[in-house]
Parts: structure tokens; C-alpha cells; sequence
């Protein structure tokens, strides 16, 4: 299916574009940020309180809500959603800078390098998104929306 082979391609080009970059998580613990596909995962067992791994921020969510395909054998246009969050305990309520970094870097990138693994093109416009409201503190939220064109499907048409 080429929308899911695009969301684990935008999930791969994420992981290796923050392969280098870390943040708090909500136990104080630095670590990489991690990126899911469509829904964050339940974790089993695990205790979020004790166990520095559990939580899952910081975090990209690479989401498919929508696509179309505007005619037979032409380009598929698929809408992904990138849902960025990271934690913040800091009583300045700052932490949507970070949120802030994160998006200009994932903008930043499908700016400059649109084609991600050598078949998917991200178009303009690129629209962007932090919450208005701090309400979720320590939590901050952002948000990425990038068209993408995918290759067509066509039509299969018996040999004679």
C-alpha cells in the first residue's frame, strides 16, 4: 500500500533527522525523540512514576488522516499530520519553544529535501501549528501538516 509505505518512510526520515537531538522527558530523564506511526503505542507493565523509558515524550506522531486520488492513473495527494510533543516542568511555561525547534526543523527539512525515500514529494503550503494555550503544562504541543504527492495507481488492464 503506498500510504503506509510513506508513513514508515516519513517515520525513517524523522528517526535519522533526531537521531542526534534530545530532550527531558517527564522524569527528567534526556532522551532521544522517539516517532510513532498514526497512534502512540500502550505500554504493558510498564511504570511511568520509576521506569525513566516508559514515557513516551519527546515524540513526533506521524499521522494519515486524509487522501485522494483526483483522477485515474494521476497522483495520489496524501495529507500527513505531524503531532510534536515534549514535556516542560519549568514554571516559566517556555516548553512550546522546544515544540517550536522541533517544527522548524521538521519545516526546515521537507523545505529543503521534498522527496523522501526517492519516490514521495512534499508540497507546499507546509502549515505549522503550536496550541494557543499553555493548559496542558508540563506538556506542549505542536503541530506539522504536509501535502505529499505519491505515485499513481492505475489501472490494470488484462494482457491479450
Amino acid at each position: 500500500m503506498t500510504q503506509e509505505f510513506l508513513q514508515d518512510a516519513i517515520v525513517e526520515d524523522l528517526e535519522q533527522l533526531f537521531s542526534h537531538y534530545t530532550l527531558t522527558n517527564s522524569l527528567g530523564v534526556d532522551r532521544k525523540i522517539q516517532v510513532f506511526s498514526q497512534f502512540l503505542p500502550f505500554r504493558e507493565g510498564d511504570d511511568e512514576e520509576t521506569d525513566a523509558e516508559a514515557p513516551p515524550e519527546p515524540y513526533v506522531l506521524v499521522k494519515m488522516p486524509s487522501g485522494e486520488l483526483p483522477e485515474q492513473d494521476a497522483q495520489q495527494n496524501v495529507d500527513v499530520k505531524l503531532i510534536v510533543c515534549v514535556c516542560d516542568p519549568a514554571m516559566n511555561r517556555q516548553g512550546y519553544r522546544d515544540a517550536l525547534h522541533i517544527v522548524n526543523e521538521i519545516v526546515r527539512h521537507y523545505a529543503r529535501d521534498g522527496i523522501v525515500a526517492n519516490r514521495y514529494e512534499a508540497q507546499h503550503p507546509i502549515r505549522w501549528a503550536v496550541q494557543e494555550e499553555a493548559e496542558t503544562h508540563p506538556y506542549y504541543f505542536a503541530a506539522v501538516g504536509l501535502p505529499f504527492h505519491a505515485p499513481a495507481i492505475f489501472k490494470e488492464v488484462p494482457e491479450t
